[in-house]
């Protein structure tokens, strides 16, 4: 028990730094696009797309030269708007998640790893995993539709009508994992209820 409770306490300020990094990061990511935005809004002309476009092909990644970087800004705010949303939704998400791991957290550095609040959390940890899978397939997407973009500056498509290039196939595939970690954490908080329902009964029998 002591051993439980020292490492729920040292858990417990990894995870309160963690929260406190994510804050930090997309109060930032959100205030550069924001200055960059209004910067386009009060001078259009300004370039802020230079070396915008890449495309990774396994371990080489494949940058354009500035000449065929895309100039317009509005694209190019929307794509990264988009990408911030995205972000924004997985740290909050992420956020919450470790809010409700230091509340899981808290009643083992007490002592009491089956407190009746446990499984409950667990369950919305769950929860979340749902709305971050989810979020983590949309990006996957937005990333393999630049990528295509990226294919179309580079004129590949060309290629392959006179015969150089056989075929160019996007590879996306939806990535249903996030099922299984929500199903298994709905597992663990089943047993930490039947765990809360013994202790429940020996306190009573006490």
């Amino acid at each position: 028990m002591d051993k439980l409770m020292k490492t729920a306490k040292r858990l417990d300020t990894f995870f309160k730094v963690l929260q406190k990094i994510i804050k930090i990061t997309m109060i930032v990511m959100v205030c550069v696009l924001g200055v960059l935005t209004v910067t386009n809004i009060v001078n259009p002309n300004a370039i802020i797309a230079n070396g915008f476009y890449s495309v990774d092909i396994g371990p080489i990644t494949i940058n354009l030269a500035e000449s065929y970087s895309p100039k317009d800004n509005n694209m190019v705010l929307t794509y990264a708007w988009m990408v911030v949303v995205l972000a924004a939704i997985t740290g909050m998400a992420g956020y919450y998640a470790l809010g409700q791991v230091r509340n899981i957290l808290k009643p083992m550095s007490e002592g009491n790893p089956f407190h009746p609040t446990v499984s409950t959390n667990i369950r919305k940890i769950a929860y979340v995993s749902i709305i971050m899978g989810i979020v983590a397939n949309v990006a996957s997407f937005i990333e393999t539709l630049n990528a295509v973009k990226v294919i179309e500056k580079l004129n590949l498509v060309e290629y392959v009508k006179d015969g150089s290039i056989q075929s160019i196939t996007t590879n996306y595939n939806i990535d249903l994992t996030f099922l299984i970690v929500f199903f298994l954490l709905l597992l663990m908080s089943y047993i930490f209820r039947y765990g809360e329902e013994l202790q429940q009964q020996v306190d009573e029998t006490l």
